[in-house]
């Protein structure tokens, strides 16, 4: 039988997950009536949160006009992608009983996967509302927006996209008492969501690789929707002749200043 020392330490010494003198990790979530949102307390605090983000790149070879320079590989900046959060909650309803001593909660994580004890609730009650958050709210049509708090720490909001299940611990007649969540979320927030339309705005700087039917003229009704504005993309890529273009040249389109 391998033993968590760190758990058990934490228990005894009561940090970690299961301390009661810490904060505990909260999930707010949007509710369209009543206006106040809902709140999932924590039965005991996550070991590790882990907060992840990119941006998307592609690559491209920019070939010299008519040879005159040497082909060069360039990144061009395509989107930033929605920022994830994962997080692994722990519930146990046999140890959190009301009047369990620390010490003795700390010692049953060393029992036996099924247990006889029939004061202990079923884990489902907590789980089962974690899981509802992934699901589609009669209310809003859709799941609902979450916010996770830590004391002070504003961790994350985003949707839930993802979460896993396991059960670990059982009473003699199957009822589940332990349980660990695997939660994954995405961001949704109006900040993202307008940073993903000005990528597509006139007012961004962005590349186009020329196709053989472009022509600056082209690129201009496409980009800025008015064709007698393709000065600014040959000012910008010192073209002299418009007519002197080559396909596959990446061309800078320039945003457009007031």
């Amino acid at each position: 039988m391998s033993i968590n020392k760190a758990r058990v330490a934490s228990e005894l010494l009561g940090l970690g997950t299961g301390g009661g003198e810490l904060q505990k990790l909260i999930i707010s979530y949007e509710r369209k009536r009543p206006a106040r949102p809902g709140s999932i307390t924590a039965l005991f605090n996550p070991n590790q949160i882990s907060l992840a983000k990119s941006a998307t790149w592609e690559q491209q070879r920019v070939i010299g006009q008519r040879g005159r320079s040497p082909s060069v590989i360039v990144q061009e900046f395509r989107s930033i992608e929605a920022e994830t959060f994962s997080i692994e909650l722990f519930f146990d309803t046999y140890e959190s009983r009301s009047g369990a001593p620390s010490w003795r909660r700390a010692a049953t994580s060393l029992l036996p996967t099924s247990m006889s004890q029939r004061d202990a609730t079923d884990v489902r009650r907590h789980t089962d509302r974690i899981a509802a958050l992934a699901e589609v709210d009669r209310e809003l049509h859709r799941p609902p927006i979450c916010r996770l708090e830590w004391g002070a720490f504003d961790i994350f909001t985003g949707v839930l996209t993802s979460v896993q299940q396991t059960f670990t611990l059982f009473l003699e007649d199957g009822t589940p008492v332990r349980a660990t969540l695997s939660c994954s979320f995405a961001e949704a927030t109006r900040a993202a969501r307008s940073s993903a339309r000005e990528l597509h705005s006139a007012d961004v700087t962005k590349t186009r690789q020329l196709r053989r039917t472009d022509t600056l003229h082209s690129l201009a009704a496409e980009e800025y929707n008015d064709p007698s504005l393709w000065r600014h993309i040959a000012r910008a890529n010192g073209i002299v002749n418009p007519r002197d273009l080559m396909p596959g040249t990446v061309l800078t389109i320039p945003k457009l200043r007031p």
